[in-house]
């Protein structure tokens, strides 16, 4: 993997044509064409689309934008690595062939000074608990491959409806904020005392940076057509950043 590494994910791209998804698709390309004669990878870090599903043939071309943008910083020599998120987990062999290396389970980066460890975020809650079976469930072979079965308009109509009903579960108070913030440090503690320096994710949709005696938690905000935040980490030490 080379150096610098910079770090992203909820981006979020919907298979469904829109302003939204267009100027997110700009905001992601001014960010990539900002680093491209940087050399170095990009790791994404899940949630990357919306709704992703891989058929064995006949895919739709909902993302075609999506792959040209990452084809292209692969032909100029950029690493990509993606971590799956919560609702692009379902990818295959078509998506990989962007990438260098693709993984389904969260990862420990042992690169420059420093251990990091990746993961997308979802179900390390203690109230995840019934998310944690679901997650099993929908993660299986046997669910795929039922699912792979549906006409592809029905399977893509449930799945817009199941994103457009979890969009306010990030919405939070205040105090469920802390009580999320409390869990994730003691989380990022547990991978610490493990050897690792850095805990890095996204899916909570915003952003923050906690240290402790030279140990970071990072929690990235999304990527949205606004605000593009991300981390770059250079061997020696990790930063956050926005575009």
């Amino acid at each position: 993997m080379q150096l610098p590494i910079y770090f992203f994910g909820d981006n979020h791209f919907s298979p469904v044509s829109s302003p939204s998804n267009e100027k997110k698709i700009k905001k992601m390309k001014e960010f990539l064409d900002s680093i491209e004669y940087n050399s170095g990878s990009v790791f994404i870090m899940g949630d990357f689309f919306d709704y992703y599903f891989e058929y064995k043939k006949n895919n739709p071309n909902y993302f075609e934008e999506v792959f040209l943008v990452l084809k292209q910083i692969r032909d100029k020599g950029i690493e990509i690595y993606f971590i799956a998120g919560n609702h692009d987990y379902w990818i295959g062999s078509q998506f990989r062939s962007l990438t260098n290396q693709t993984f389904l389970t969260d990862q420990t980066l042992s690169i420059g000074q420093k251990k990091i460890y990746v993961t997308h975020g979802d179900g390390i809650l203690s109230w995840d608990r019934g998310y944690r079976i679901l997650k099993l469930i929908l993660r299986s072979r046997i669910f795929r491959f039922f699912y792979s079965l549906l006409p592809k308009k029905l399977a893509l109509n449930i799945a817009k409806k199941i994103s457009y009903e979890r969009k306010d579960t990030h919405i939070v108070n205040q105090k469920k904020l802390d009580n999320i913030h409390a869990e994730l440090i003691n989380y990022a503690k547990s991978k610490w005392n493990q050897g690792c320096d850095i805990v890095i994710m996204g899916h909570y949709h915003h952003s923050f940076n906690f240290i402790d005696n030279e140990k970071q938690l990072i929690i990235l905000d999304d990527c949205s057509e606004e605000d593009f935040n991300y981390a770059k980490y250079d061997g020696e030490s990790i930063s956050v950043k926005r575009l």
